[in-house]
């Protein structure tokens, strides 16, 4: 982000903002981020964080894909669980910003739906890290 602001102040909103070095066009930031956790609401600094950024750099921030226990995912996928969805709502929710500028609430959703219940998931990674710990041991 730095080659895009001067280091100068200004004011804008009544708060302090760095100027963009030259007129740029109207740039649309996403955000697409995953999590080891189960919960979305561990996404929530990052997204506070990336919205301050946005305003500052005079940018749109369009959104955020987010996909919390993406670990489970990737497990899912392997082992063949009905999770095709989120890869499709992925995919998808990219076509609709590059075609309309923004996400369908719908594919937000869909790609950050639980993916199995917080009990299981606790138990089920425990598991995993314990028998990668044992392996390690031995």
């Amino acid at each position: 982000m730095i080659p895009l602001l001067e280091p100068y102040f200004e004011l804008r909103d009544g708060h302090c903002r760095h100027p963009p070095r030259q007129p740029h066009k109207h740039s649309k930031v996403v955000l697409v981020s995953t999590c080891g956790f189960w919960e979305i609401d561990n996404f929530y600094p990052l997204v506070t964080h990336l919205q301050a950024i946005c305003k500052n750099a005079c940018l749109e921030y369009a959104g955020a894909l987010l996909r919390p226990h993406g670990g489970a995912l990737e497990y899912m996928i392997e082992k063949g669980f009905p999770v095709q969805d989120v890869l499709i709502a992925a995919k998808n929710a990219g076509k609709e910003l590059a075609n309309t500028g923004k996400i369908s609430e719908e594919n937000l959703k869909t790609v950050s739906r639980e993916l199995t219940p917080l009990e299981t998931f606790v138990q089920m990674t425990n598991k995993g890290f314990k028998k990668a710990l044992d392996r390690l041991a031995h």
